[in-house]
């Protein structure tokens, strides 16, 4: 048996912006959430995978963030550059990795911030490296 994260626990201030977020933007499903006492909603991340979002008053660091790589990394950055979500600020602006990981960050309605990557070998939308906040130098 290998090692694997099956949480990450993220906490928010309004668990229903939360939840439009990690659902509508990100794509994940919700996964059966227990009675914890506060308003919580978990989510399947990948196999026996999940994102724990807990409305509780509790402070966001602002480097801190956890990484997703997605199928549909794509639909996932439309989405995402609709809403205006993307931050720059904390670690730069999206790029190509030299392994071809695309990497981009996003806030959460909470302010946790969320990398967004894909596979080295994923159809990257074109438009995506001429957008401003797209690092050219990376390509």
């Amino acid at each position: 048996m290998s090692n694997t994260i099956q949480h990450v626990n993220v906490m928010v201030d309004d668990l229903a912006a939360a939840t439009e977020f990690y659902a509508d933007v990100l794509g994940f499903e919700k996964s059966p959430t227990p009675d914890l006492g506060f308003p919580a909603q978990f989510f399947a991340v990948g196999d026996g995978q999940e994102i724990h979002v807990n409305e509780l008053g509790d402070v966001h660091p602002e480097r801190a963030h956890f990484c997703v790589r997605l199928d549909d990394f794509n639909g996932v950055f439309a989405r995402a550059l609709e809403r205006g979500l993307f931050e720059t600020e904390t670690w730069g602006q999206a790029r190509r990795l030299p392994t071809g990981v695309m990497q981009a960050f996003v806030r959460d309605p909470a302010g946790n911030l969320v990398e967004l990557s894909c596979a080295a070998d994923q159809t990257v939308d074109p438009s995506i490296f001429e957008l401003d906040f797209f690092d050219e130098t990376s390509v």
